[in-house]
């Protein structure tokens, strides 16, 4: 089986894309930094190939030079780093990496950003920090909760008010019954009369062939009559009666699409109301365990003003769920002391604060 990716250092890595030492001296401290607050004891590389593909968390971007881009992508079981082409999103966004036209060269697909302005440096874990983002959160998630939790009581209630409609008989079907019943009508109106009866039992007396041929005749007598009448009647009935009737049928075939059309459409506004309340629960849970865990940002922009807005609540639980995802879910003890690795450049190791 091929290996999808190879173990690496910070070091060889960048000496292989940059010779840039001031540029490689500042990305190797901050990649590094990454590793630390991810947990991992050192960066991988991707084994290139045309059907290779890779998902996870963008974790850190660094622009070497003007064709140089590198980008940190935690899997869950390794960070690993690829060349970009294109623009890369803001840090936390879930992407999925499959490799460009260029050997060793990667593209980002199926990117779920991260919102709301959130500005997320696991290079720069100390950072600013947003004071009370995590409460600001909370009170945009309880509003979003009030909201939804109204707006499933106003769409249930419509739906109760429309009820259960049976769906009428089309046009057609409504057709072929009138039809049916001009043609049951007709058939009483042109059965044997007493006088052909009577000729039919006159020439059974006769003998089989004379009644054979009596009966042919009458037969055919009667089914002319049936025909004409009928054809009559149906000419009379689709000039008089059916006009009126295949309007209000088609009224009520309309009348019910368009009740259709609105259960739909409440029954799909319901379950993604359901969906979006789950959502916001465990948002709810997943801040409790960001706060725990003591995770820090350096900017939000939050609108309260737009909660009532469906794709800006996508946003708020789409960014809180990344936020969930992003904490470094590797135990503390999986990776040697930072003071372990030194810069490139002279002076003592570092050891910065864990997210």
């Amino acid at each position: 089986m091929t290996p999808r990716y190879r173990r690496s250092s910070v070091r060889a890595l960048l000496e292989s894309f940059t010779q840039n030492h001031a540029v490689a001296s500042a990305a190797h401290d901050a990649l590094w930094a990454v590793l630390w607050n991810r947990r991992y004891p050192d960066v991988d590389e991707p084994v290139w190939s045309p059907e290779a593909a890779y998902a996870g968390q963008l974790t850190w971007v660094r622009e070497l030079d003007g064709a140089t881009t590198l980008a940190g992508i935690d899997t869950g079981d390794t960070l690993i780093a690829f060349r970009l082409t294109g623009r890369a999103p803001a840090i936390g966004s879930r992407v999925r990496v499959l490799p460009a036209v260029a050997k060793d060269e990667w593209r980002l697909v199926e990117v779920q950003p991260l919102g709301l302005g959130i500005d997320l440096r696991f290079d720069d874990p100390a950072g600013s920090g947003e004071a009370g983002w995590i409460e600001t959160l909370r009170e945009a998630l309880r509003q979003l909760r009030t909201s939804l939790d109204a707006r499933r009581d106003r769409l249930a209630a419509r739906r109760a008010q429309l009820g259960a409609k049976n769906e009428p008989p089309s046009v057609e079907d409504v057709w072929r019954d009138e039809v049916s019943a001009i043609s049951d009508r007709v058939a009483l109106q042109t059965d044997y009369t007493p006088q052909e009866h009577a000729a039919l039992a006159r020439a059974r007396a006769k003998g089989a062939r004379s009644a054979d041929e009596e009966e042919k005749r009458i037969v055919a007598a009667r089914k002319r009559r049936f025909t004409e009448r009928g054809n009559e009647e149906i000419a009379r009935f689709r000039e008089t009666q059916w006009p009126a009737i295949r309007d209000a049928a088609a009224a009520e075939v309309k009348k019910y699409a368009d009740y259709r059309t609105e259960v739909v459409r409440l029954e799909d506004a319901l379950n993604r109301v359901r969906s979006y309340a789950t959502r916001a629960k465990n948002a709810a849970a997943a801040l409790d365990r960001l706060e725990q865990s003591g995770f820090r940002i350096n900017a939000l922009s939050l609108d309260a003003s737009r909660l009532d807005d469906a794709e800006y609540a996508e946003e708020i639980l789409t960014t809180i769920e990344l936020l969930h995802a992003a904490i470094p879910p590797r135990a503390q003890t999986s990776a040697a002391p930072f003071s372990a690795y030194r810069a490139p450049t002279a002076g003592p190791s570092v050891t910065p604060p864990r997210m």
